[in-house]
C-alpha cells in the first residue's frame, strides 16, 4: 500500500481566460500538462485527486491507467477565474485536503468589462482596459491553512541565484510551504528545468522534464504527509 492512499489531494491545472467580447479572450500558454503528469502520479500513489483546469487545458484520463481506480478523480473544468474563485469558495470549500498543489496559470489582468457582443473588425484601433484579479493561492491557503501547500512561479530570463530569491519571496508572501521554480528560456515541449524551493531558503531539487518533476514532488509529498 503506498504511504499516499487515501490522501486528499487538490490539484489546479491549465490556464483561465478573460473575455473581451462574445467571442475574443485573452489567456495564457499554460497547457495543464504538468499539472496532469503530478495528478496521475499523486493517484498512482493512492492518493485521491480533485482536479481543477482550464477549459481547453489537459487533464487525466483514468482509462489510460493501470491501476487507479475511478473513485480518485474528481474533474472541475473551469473557464474564468470567477469560475475558479467559485469552485474553490463555494463548491470546495467544505472539503478537506492533505496537500494542494496550485498548478494553474490564472489570469493576473483580465478586462475591466465583457462586451456581450462581437466587436466589429472594422475599429482601426481597439483600447482595453485592464484590471488586476485577486491572488487564488491567498484564497487557498486562508480556506486551507493547515494543507501541505505547493506553488508555482514562472520567471523569464533570470539567473539561477535570482530565482531562488524570487520564489522565496513568493512563498512567504502567500505562506505556502514549498515553491517550485521554472524560467520559460528552460520549457519545452520535451524538457522542463524546475527546482523546488522550501521555507529554509534551500533551493533543494532540480528536475528536467515534466515527469521528473511529478515523481520528485510526490517522493516529497509521501515525506511530508505521512
Amino acid at each position: 500500500m503506498s504511504t499516499l492512499e487515501g490522501k486528499k489531494i487538490l490539484i489546479t491545472a491549465g490556464s483561465t481566460r478573460g473575455y473581451i467580447d462574445s467571442v475574443r479572450f485573452i489567456t495564457n500558454i499554460s497547457t495543464g500538462k504538468l499539472g496532469c503528469e503530478i495528478a496521475m502520479e499523486s493517484m498512482a500513489h493512492g492518493a485521491i485527486v480533485t482536479y481543477v483546469y482550464g477549459k481547453g487545458s489537459l487533464f487525466p484520463l483514468i482509462e489510460d491507467c493501470n491501476h487507479i481506480k475511478t473513485q480518485q478523480l474528481e474533474l472541475i473544468e473551469i473557464e474564468t477565474n470567477r469560475e475558479l474563485e467559485s469552485a474553490i469558495q463555494v463548491t470546495l470549500k467544505c472539503q478537506n485536503f492533505d496537500a494542494i498543489v496550485h498548478a494553474m496559470a490564472v489570469s493576473d489582468y483580465i478586462p475591466a468589462t465583457r462586451i456581450h457582443h462581437k466587436i466589429s473588425s472594422d475599429k482601426d484601433e481597439l483600447t482595453i482596459r485592464f484590471v488586476k484579479t485577486a491572488k487564488v493561492i491567498d484564497i487557498v491557503r486562508n480556506i486551507w491553512p493547515e494543507s501541505y501547500l505547493v506553488g508555482f512561479k514562472l520567471v523569464v530570463q533570470k539567473r539561477k541565484d535570482e530565482m531562488l530569491q524570487i520564489a522565496y519571496d513568493f512563498l512567504k508572501k502567500c505562506s505556502a510551504d514549498l515553491i517550485i521554480v521554472n524560467d520559460s528560456k528552460e520549457i519545452s515541449d520535451t524538457d522542463h528545468i524546475a527546482y523546488f524551493v522550501g521555507k529554509n531558503r534551500e533551493m533543494t531539487k532540480c528536475f528536467y522534464s515534466k515527469k521528473e518533476i511529478a515523481k520528485g514532488l510526490l517522493h516529497l509529498l509521501e515525506q511530508q504527509l505521512t
